[in-house]
């Protein structure tokens, strides 16, 4: 799993590649969490373009960093969400929480 951001203003636009799995879950969290930690935003956009596959460690930190952002009053948005993590997100309930954005 490669990630890519770029900020402007408080928000924080995070592009994901490859799949989103518990080996890339563990990589993963600790560099968003970092950008979540270290910077002052107003929202974090995922950037699901690139994901090739998602399970249900990806999906946890996916909620999870929902969760962390709510925290610090910052919202999550996904977008360029593939038809594969659509069907899990759909499954799951994750646009109760997050939105899809264009």
């Amino acid at each position: 799993m490669d990630l890519e951001f770029k900020t402007q203003g408080g928000d924080i636009c995070v592009k994901l590649y490859g799949e989103l799995d518990e080996y890339a879950s563990r990589t993963l969290r600790g560099a968003l969490d970092k950008l979540i930690e270290t910077r002052n935003m107003r929202s974090m956009t995922l950037d699901m373009q690139g994901v090739t596959f998602i399970d249900s460690t990806g999906l946890g930190l996916v909620l999870g960093r929902y969760k962390k952002l709510r925290g610090r009053r910052a919202e999550l948005l996904l977008k360029n969400v593939p038809p594969q993590v659509d069907k899990v997100f759909g499954a799951s309930g994750v646009y109760t929480y997050i939105p899809i954005i264009e």
